[in-house]
């Protein structure tokens, strides 16, 4: 019997941005990724934006320049010689603080960008240290809730990247059940060396969402065909991945090496797709792949009147 047991994930979409992930406590300045009501550090209910917090950052200095422009003109009208001087400079600042003001509603957004960069920028190494601190903190609670650990990893990773990351969250992922109606990622999971967790994980993909088996996934698991083999469920693994792969013409002629070695346990439908896709393109560069298919024809669907 399976040992995993069935989850359910809260709802969870990728930002566009990544800094959309990212919050800063207004009063202690530290950083997060998690969705907490109030800031760990502090305790205080201030948290907020980074996108947010930069743009009243350059509002703030908007004012500053407005303010300053309004001393000195308070300044030119309180040392006037004479009253034509002291109105000379209050209509002077007037037109000032207008230009000023009309310039940077024309360059607001730009102002905020730089702002936003700037924030960034100059606290990279915060971040980073405040992130770890997110991660350790998801770490303490796996033993208690294995899903809440894994949906706050799930909302670090979006900021925080690297091979530890992944592999907890593989890790997290081999214990759960997946089914079609989950919100499950791949290619961001992938490492830079061989991982069996990783290769029973994309196994499960292939046959669940198969859709999500791209480019990257597959040269992973070209790069580590030998390694995939030697697991107990390698071949299953590989023949899913196979499968998921000739849904689309590109994934079929790129990998056709690959996708010919484990063509005879492609199941009927898929077989039958990967031939469609020969039969529609015969001029393209199988490297054989044809020729192994119509031997399989032969042997295994030769009274098969749909094959």
């Amino acid at each position: 019997m399976s040992k995993k047991k069935p989850v359910i994930f809260r709802p969870f979409k990728a930002p566009r941005y990544a800094f959309e992930k990212l919050r800063i406590c207004r009063r202690c300045h530290r950083y997060t990724a998690l969705g907490e009501e109030r800031c760990t550090r502090c305790g205080r209910a201030s948290l907020t934006p980074v996108e947010k917090y930069a743009v009243s950052q350059a509002g703030r200095k908007v004012q500053t320049r407005l303010l300053v422009i309004l001393l000195l003109t308070l300044a030119g009208i309180y040392f006037g010689q004479n009253l034509q001087q002291m109105v000379l400079c209050g209509a002077g600042g007037l037109v000032l603080a207008g230009l000023v003001y009309y310039t940077q509603r024309k360059v607001r957004q730009n102002e905020n960008l730089y702002a936003l960069n700037k924030l960034l920028g100059r606290n990279i190494y915060s971040i980073k240290e405040d992130l770890e601190l997110n991660r350790q903190e998801a770490v303490t609670v796996l033993r208690e809730n294995d899903v809440l650990a894994y949906e706050k990893l799930r909302e670090i990773s979006v900021l925080l990247r690297g091979d530890r990351i992944s592999r907890q969250r593989v890790a997290l992922l081999h214990g759960f059940q997946l089914r079609k109606d989950m919100t499950l990622e791949l290619e961001q999971l992938l490492l830079k060396d061989f991982e069996p967790l990783l290769a029973e994980y994309i196994g499960e993909i292939a046959r669940v969402r198969p859709e999500l088996i791209k480019d990257r996934t597959l040269r992973y698991v070209k790069n580590y065909e030998v390694q995939i083999l030697e697991m107990d469920e390698g071949l299953v693994i590989m023949t899913a991945v196979a499968s998921a792969a000739v849904r689309m013409k590109r994934y079929a002629l790129l990998y056709s090496g690959m996708i010919g070695r484990y063509v005879q346990e492609l199941p009927k439908d898929r077989f039958l797709r990967l031939s469609r896709l020969i039969a529609a393109n015969p001029y393209e560069p199988w490297n054989g792949l044809d020729v192994k298919m119509e031997e399989i024809r032969e042997l295994k669907y030769r009274w098969d009147p749909e094959v």
